[in-house]
């Protein structure tokens, strides 16, 4: 009997230490996402510009209502943990910051219909809040 409690409360316990944090590609919606995007850095205040995000199972495409703020073209992704990486297809010309470019690895916050994606960078940080429509 001893065996069988303690067999139930082990079970219990390793039930109870699933990780729900983790953000698994399933867990971000295929879908069109809207919304805002804004960099920023301590000495400077930059306009949002609202854009659009069109995420399929592992590839994404999407533009901005500003050009090239941020530079969004198509690509895939890949989502590890609570990090989701852009390996942009495109190529640009050198004209504006490269950095703007969405590539890279940002982190991830997926909260029912709330997308956010945050990079941090040389001092700037890059973030996009967006909604499934």
């Amino acid at each position: 009997m001893a065996r069988v409690i303690l067999l139930i409360v082990f079970s219990c316990l390793l039930y109870s230490c699933e990780n729900n944090d983790v953000i698994r590609n399933t867990d971000l919606t295929p879908g069109v996402y809207k919304g805002h995007f804004i960099r920023s850095n301590p000495y400077a205040k930059f306009a949002p510009s609202k854009v659009t995000l069109i995420f399929t199972p592992n590839a994404y495409t999407g533009e901005s209502d500003v050009t090239n703020y941020p530079a969004i073209c198509n690509g895939t992704y890949k989502i590890t943990g609570q990090e989701i990486e852009f390996f942009n297809s495109c190529i640009w010309t050198g004209e504006f910051d490269q950095s703007l470019i969405l590539k890279g690895k940002f982190e991830l916050r997926v909260d029912g219909s709330q997308l956010e994606m945050t990079r941090r960078s040389n001092g700037q940080t890059y973030y996009y809040k967006l909604e499934l429509q």
